[in-house]
């Protein structure tokens, strides 16, 4: 064979930068999982028929029972500044709605070393029946950042049904959060591990005070809780008097302003036991000027209906019950 001629090259193997991505993604997750002290089992790619691993829950050093599924993507073409998505077919859709375990949509970002998870089972039951691929979307929130942090303080106690563990000033600014998700987080952490806190307090008063019937549910129910509620419980004594007092007092100085976006939340005259009408009334009975505020209200035409109908059948409530409106009123002064 002259020199000039060659021997035609074997193509070699390829392996594409994105398989380098996604084990990245992949790791990343592992190691966050096995630092909690949570047990990661991966999916061999020949049974990978929706789901990527599996991660069970480990409670200090106790093996829980919950144990859920994760579908993880990784790469700079599944994530935006403010969000990361990927498309899903009807198909997987339907399998993660109706998986006996809730699976998890975890997205790795590289270039911000982070990833962002969603519950992936509740956003499949929304779009599993709809017609073609669906586009699934992950905000890039504090609520739902999937780092030692988030993994380890929040979606961990979160799986388990426990508050998520944020200090006080973590929680502040999750509660002035412009993101909804995360300002209600937030909200329920203040009124919960903090609630011994004046600041956690204030913070609950002012966000009602800014944003009225537009508050979370969170804040509604700090104002309940504050004035105590037969269903929502006290505190006993986790709230000290002194805090309990002074706050009791601020609502008892709410005006029809305040009264009016209460009775904003509430559907169509409900305050029966299980709707938040019910928990309303741990607010308005108590008021020393309630009876007056809710006949200007049901008077005043430049109000929307609904409210309106809200206040007259509170003060029917008033009228033909007398004895169950007295039970909602305090046993000592709140002014």
């Amino acid at each position: 064979m002259k020199p000039s001629q060659k021997r035609p090259c074997a193509r070699t193997p390829i392996r594409k930068r994105t398989n380098a991505t996604e084990r990245k993604g992949v790791n990343y997750i592992r190691d966050l999982v096995d630092d909690a002290n949570c047990v990661f089992r991966e999916v061999d790619r020949a049974g990978d028929y929706g789901h990527d691993a599996f991660m069970l829950l480990v409670d200090g050093e106790a093996v829980t029972s919950v144990e859920v599924a994760l579908q993880i993507k990784a790469g700079r073409s599944f994530c935006r500044k403010d969000s990361c998505r990927f498309s899903a077919t009807p198909a997987q859709l339907g399998f993660w709605a109706n998986h006996g375990l809730t699976t998890l949509g975890v997205v790795y970002d590289p270039d911000a070393n982070c990833a962002w998870w969603i519950d992936l089972t509740a956003a499949a039951k929304e779009r599993h029946q709809a017609i073609g691929n669906q586009t699934v979307i992950i905000p890039k929130e504090l609520w739902n950042r999937f780092d030692e942090h988030g993994f380890q303080n929040v979606l961990i106690p979160g799986l388990l049904g426990r508050v998520p563990r944020l200090s006080l000033a973590a929680a502040v600014e999750w509660c002035n959060s412009h993101d909804f998700d995360t300002h209600s987080l937030g909200a329920r952490v203040l009124i919960t591990r903090h609630r011994e806190s004046a600041l956690a307090w204030e913070t609950v008063f002012s966000h009602f005070r800014q944003r009225g019937a537009d508050s979370s549910f969170e804040i509604i129910r700090g104002l309940i809780r504050i004035m105590g509620h037969t269903d929502e419980g006290y505190y006993g004594n986790e709230v000290p008097w002194d805090i309990r007092t002074r706050f009791q007092q601020e609502v008892m100085r709410f005006g029809k302003g305040e009264f009016v976006e209460l009775l904003k939340i509430v559907e169509d005259g409900d305050f029966e036991r299980g709707g938040i009408g019910w928990g309303i009334l741990a607010l308005i009975p108590p008021h020393p000027e309630g009876i007056g505020f809710l006949n200007e209200i049901a008077a005043d035409d430049d109000i929307g209906e609904l409210v309106r109908y809200n206040a007259e059948s509170l003060l029917m409530i008033h009228r033909d019950d007398p004895h169950f409106w007295t039970l909602w009123q305090p046993t000592r002064p709140y002014y």
